[in-house]
C-alpha cells in the first residue's frame, strides 16, 4: 500500500512538472510571436484565451473615399460572400436579400440549409436612406476568421431609398453597436454579442483606419485598413492607449469637455459639445459638430489657414460643398490648423486627440478633377442635427479600440502609412496626449430634459373638469331662463303663432 502511495505522488509531482513546463514553453512562444493572452472570468471560472490571429486579419477592411470601410462576410450553407459596411454606429446585420440596380450581388436564402426566418418585420432609417426586411437566422461568420460560426440574427433588406451607393462594393451593414439601439428592439441581439456568446472570442475589437494612402505620390481612391476581433494588436500603435469612458451603452456614447483650435479653446460651455450626445461611429465620414459648435469650429479653422495673397478657399468650400485642389502630391497640409478634442477619461481627467488637415480634408478621388493631374479634397467637417459624431475621418488618424469588457473606446498614434510623401514631418502634430486633471467632466453630460407630456395631460384633463364643473351651474341657469321665456312669450295675449318650423324665432317676437 506504501509503495503504490509513493508511486501515486510520484507520478503526481511528475505531471505537475511537466505542466509548468509546458506553460512556460507557451508563454515564452506567445512573447516571442507577440500572441496576447488574458486572463477572464466567466461565470466563476477562470481560463485562457488565445486572441485571434491577427496576421489573418490583416487587411480586412477596404473601401472608397465617402462611402465607408466594409469587411467580407459570409452567410448560410453553403456560405454566400457579402460585403458589408462596418458601422460602430448601429446595431443591426442587415443584407441586400433581393436584387437592387446599385449592387451586383445579395444573399439568396433560397440556397441556404441552415436559413431560418423570423416572421417579423424590421424598418431602420439613417441620416441618409432607409430600408425594410425581413428578420431570419442563419450561420455567418467574418471571411477571416476561419472556424468562427455563429448562428446570428440577419436583417433580409428587400427594399431600400438612398441607403445602397452605387460603386461602394458593399451589399449590407455590420452594426456594431450595443442591443439597445437594434431595430426593431433591443430583444434583438447583435452579431458581435451573439459572436462572444457563443465563441471564446473576447469582448473587444478595435479598428485601424488608414484610409486613402500613397500609392508612389499619386492618392488612391480606395482605402484600407483591419477589424481586430477579439483584442489588440500592438503592433498597430505607439505610444500609450487612452481611453474615453463609455457614457452610455447604446451607441459608444463618450463625453467631449473641449474642444481647440490651432491649441486656442472655442470656450464654449462644454455640454454644448455633447448636445444631445458624442459618439464614435465608423459609419459616419465627417466629423459632424451641433450647427452653433460647427459654425464656430468653421469660422476658426477658416481664420487659421492662413493662404498666400488672394487665393483663398470659397465659402462654398467651407460648407462642404466645394472641392480644393493641388497637384499631385504637394498637398500643402501645414496651411491649415491642428484641432484638438478633448475627451472625458473618467470625472476627473482627460485627454487629448490632436487632428490635423490630413484627416479633416478628405480625398475624394478624380470624380471631381477632370484633368485627373491634381489630388482634391473635400471639408470634412460638417452640422449636425444629432449631437457630435467622430466619424471615419477622426478615426483615420488613430488606432481605436472598442473595449466593451470595461465599457470605454481606447485612442492611440496609429501606425498607418503616411497619406503622402509630402506629409511625413506633419505626422507628429497628429498625437495623443497623456491624461490630466479636469475638474468635474460629469457636468459636461447631456442631459435631455424629463418628458412630461404625461404630466401635462393629466393637468389639461384636470383644468377641463374644472372648467367643466364652473360651466355647468351657467349652462343649466342659461336654459332656465330660455324655458321660462318661452313659456312667457307662448301665453302673451294678442300675438297669433305660426306653427311653421321653417320660421324663425325673430320673425315670432313682436318689433319693439
Amino acid at each position: 500500500m506504501m509503495e503504490m502511495t509513493s508511486i501515486t505522488s510520484f507520478v503526481q509531482t511528475i505531471s505537475m512538472m511537466l505542466i509548468v513546463i509546458f506553460s512556460m514553453q507557451v508563454l515564452t512562444l506567445a512573447r516571442v510571436f507577440q500572441i496576447p493572452m488574458k486572463l477572464y472570468s466567466s461565470s466563476g471560472s477562470s481560463r485562457y484565451s488565445v486572441v485571434g490571429n491577427f496576421s489573418i486579419e490583416e487587411g480586412n477592411l477596404a473601401g472608397k473615399p465617402g462611402q465607408g470601410y466594409y469587411i467580407e462576410m459570409l452567410l448560410g450553407t453553403p456560405p454566400q460572400k457579402l460585403d458589408v459596411l462596418v458601422d460602430t454606429g448601429s446595431s443591426n446585420f442587415a443584407v441586400a436579400a433581393a436584387p437592387h440596380p446599385d449592387i451586383l450581388k445579395y444573399f439568396n436564402s433560397d440556397l441556404s440549409s441552415t436559413f431560418s426566418s423570423l416572421d417579423k418585420e424590421v424598418y431602420v432609417p439613417y441620416t441618409q436612406g432607409d430600408w425594410k426586411g425581413e428578420l431570419a437566422q442563419d450561420t455567418v461568420r467574418i471571411a477571416t476568421l476561419a472556424d468562427v460560426n455563429v448562428t446570428a440574427i440577419i436583417a433580409c433588406i428587400k427594399s431600400s431609398q438612398n441607403f445602397f451607393i452605387n460603386g461602394s462594393l458593399w451589399e449590407g451593414i455590420l452594426g456594431l453597436a450595443y442591443a439597445d439601439i437594434a431595430r426593431p428592439d433591443s430583444s434583438i441581439t447583435p452579431f458581435f454579442d451573439s459572436l462572444v456568446s457563443e465563441t471564446a472570442v473576447d469582448n473587444i475589437f478595435s479598428m485601424q483606419l488608414c484610409g486613402t494612402m500613397d500609392n508612389g505620390g499619386e492618392i488612391d481612391v480606395g482605402m484600407g485598413g483591419t477589424l481586430i476581433v477579439g483584442g489588440i494588436d500592438s503592433t498597430r500603435y505607439t505610444g500609450e492607449i487612452q481611453y474615453a469612458k463609455v457614457h452610455k451603452e447604446w451607441y459608444y456614447e463618450i463625453v467631449m469637455v473641449d474642444l481647440k483650435i490651432d491649441h486656442i479653446s472655442l470656450g464654449m460651455d462644454c455640454k454644448e459639445y455633447n448636445f444631445d450626445k458624442t459618439i464614435v461611429d465608423s459609419g459616419t465620414t465627417n466629423l459632424r459638430l451641433p450647427k452653433a459648435v460647427f459654425e464656430k469650429v468653421r469660422a476658426a479653422v477658416q481664420r487659421g489657414t492662413v493662404f498666400q495673397g488672394d487665393n483663398q478657399p470659397p465659402l462654398e468650400f467651407w460648407r462642404g460643398e466645394d472641392v480644393l485642389c493641388w497637384p499631385e502630391g504637394l498637398i500643402p497640409w501645414e496651411l491649415f490648423p491642428p484641432i484638438t478634442i478633448t475627451l472625458a477619461k473618467s470625472d476627473n481627467s482627460t485627454f487629448d486627440i490632436i487632428i490635423t488637415g490630413q484627416q479633416y480634408l478628405r480625398a475624394v478621388g478624380d470624380q471631381y478633377d477632370p484633368t485627373e493631374n491634381d489630388d482634391c479634397f473635400k471639408f470634412a467637417i460638417a452640422p449636425s442635427d444629432s449631437g457630435t459624431v467622430l466619424g471615419a475621418v477622426v478615426m483615420e488618424g488613430f488606432y481605436v479600440i472598442f473595449d466593451r469588457e470595461n465599457q470605454r473606446v481606447g485612442f492611440a498614434e496609429t501606425t498607418c502609412p503616411n497619406r503622402t510623401p509630402s506629409s511625413e514631418r506633419y505626422r507628429s502634430l497628429r498625437a495623443v496626449s497623456q491624461s490630466y486633471y479636469w475638474n468635474n467632466t460629469s457636468s459636461c453630460w447631456y442631459v435631455k430634459p424629463a418628458d412630461n407630456s404625461s404630466t401635462l395631460l393629466i393637468v389639461a384633463y384636470v383644468m377641463a373638469g374644472v372648467s367643466t364643473a364652473c360651466l355647468l351651474p351657467l349652462v343649466a341657469m342659461i336654459i332656465h331662463y330660455q324655458l321660462m321665456e318661452c313659456r312667457r312669450r307662448y301665453f302673451r295675449p294678442g300675438i297669433q303663432r305660426d306653427e311653421n318650423p321653417l320660421f324663425s324665432d325673430e320673425e315670432l317676437i313682436a318689433p319693439h
